[in-house]
């Protein structure tokens, strides 16, 4: 498992799409860490004549999905792609189900085309908000959502592209389920008041095994709030969640039937032990050091739909810990690991470590030096045991 040390000396390079790996290598050694990766057996970055990604001699990529692409089921690619999942199938084919951050004022990206003339092609009972202000005040859907490709690994070939979730706002990230679903978090909460038929600030599940629109059903009990990513714990359901805001609160949501998130359930923000009303940030001082862990408890959240849009205020004043924006989140190897971005002195952010069978909460990096972490966002631990930002 990735260490706090071999994170600065090896793993963070990928902060930058390897980028300067051999700069953050040096910067590592000369403040008298030791690296445990070669940073040679990748080699010097080549450059891509396309512009798109330059990688590495013996790397490649190939591009499966452009916006504005016609998709299967008539409706286009939508803009501003942002988290997503990958999911094996029986058969050998990979699933993709890929969030589209999209606001109502980017019509010229939207899957119903820039005029909507592609509407009609939906069912108008799968969008979750068919009626909210576009620009030049017209009214259309929602614009945001998720789309998921079918993809041939063998012959490198998309099979099938079509919009799953439609209707909702800035789906920015999320995290994958035990039971190959994509939970997808909205990422703002506007409502009625801004124009909208539907209030937003919800989570949505998308199975991986869907073959077309869902049904758009918000996860309530999980909170309205600036939703960024979620991490389920195998073992016991329960899912973490983390809050886009510079004070936001860290969440977990446990499901009266595990696995059965629109059946309901509690949520929860994290307190540290003995000192409430913690504020993690290290804005103006060091309140948290790294390597230390604390004791975490949680306090139950009664208004979970907050229209008001204050969990986050009325958590804090309960005892709950403050978190400089809470955004990447992932369980691997035991622990949840999430990013805060931008956290610390320098305000170039933190990887916290959280271990949910102990209730113990790690600050596990914090370098403020942007040649190491540069405001960390969306993050994932690998099979192997490194976290990749």
């Amino acid at each position: 498992m990735t260490s706090r040390r071999s994170f600065i000396t090896s793993t963070a390079f990928v902060t930058v799409g390897l980028l300067g790996v051999r700069q953050h290598v040096r910067a590592a050694q000369a403040s008298g860490l030791s690296s445990i990766t070669d940073p040679a057996r990748f080699g010097p970055l080549g450059v891509d004549p396309a512009r798109i990604l330059d990688l590495p001699e013996g790397f490649s990529y190939h591009v499966i999905s452009r916006t504005g692409d016609e998709m299967d089921d008539g409706l286009l690619v939508p803009g501003k792609p942002d988290g997503m999942a990958a999911f094996p199938r029986e058969d050998g084919k990979t699933v993709v189900v890929m969030n589209h951050e999209m606001d109502s004022n980017l019509v010229t990206l939207s899957p119903f085309a820039r005029d909507g003339s592609r509407l009609a092609r939906v069912d108008a009972s799968k969008i979750y908000d068919p009626s909210t202000t576009l620009p030049n005040n017209t009214q259309g859907p929602a614009l945001g959502g998720t789309s998921t490709l079918i993809y041939d690994t063998k012959v490198r070939r998309v099979e099938r592209h079509f919009m799953s979730l439609a209707g909702t706002v800035r789906n920015c990230a999320g995290g994958p389920t035990p039971r190959g679903s994509w939970i997808t978090c909205e990422e703002s909460v506007v409502g009625p008041k801004d124009g909208c038929s539907r209030w937003h600030g919800y989570n949505f599940e998308v199975p991986s095994s869907a073959g077309s629109l869902v049904d758009p059903v918000p996860l309530i009990a999980m909170g309205r709030f600036n939703h960024e990513a979620v991490a389920v714990d195998p073992d016991t359901g329960i899912v973490y969640q983390t809050e886009d805001r510079h004070d936001g609160l860290i969440f977990r949501f446990i499901p009266d039937v595990p696995g059965q998130l629109a059946r309901g359930g509690r949520l929860q923000a994290l307190v540290v032990v003995d000192r409430p009303g913690l504020d993690t940030r290290n804005w103006e001082k060091t309140d948290v050091e790294t390597g230390r862990p604390m004791r975490v408890s949680w306090i139950d959240i009664d208004d979970v739909e907050s229209p008001d849009d204050s969990i986050r205020i009325k958590g804090f004043a309960r005892g709950a810990a403050r978190f400089a924006r809470g955004e990447g989140m992932w369980f691997g190897e035991g622990s949840i690991y999430f990013a805060c971005t931008n956290g610390g002195r320098a305000k170039k952010g933190q990887i916290w470590k959280l271990d949910p069978s102990t209730d113990r909460l790690e600050l596990f990096v914090e370098p403020n030096d942007g040649t190491v972490v540069d405001n960390a966002d969306n993050l994932c631990v690998s099979p192997w045991g490194e976290v990749f930002v």
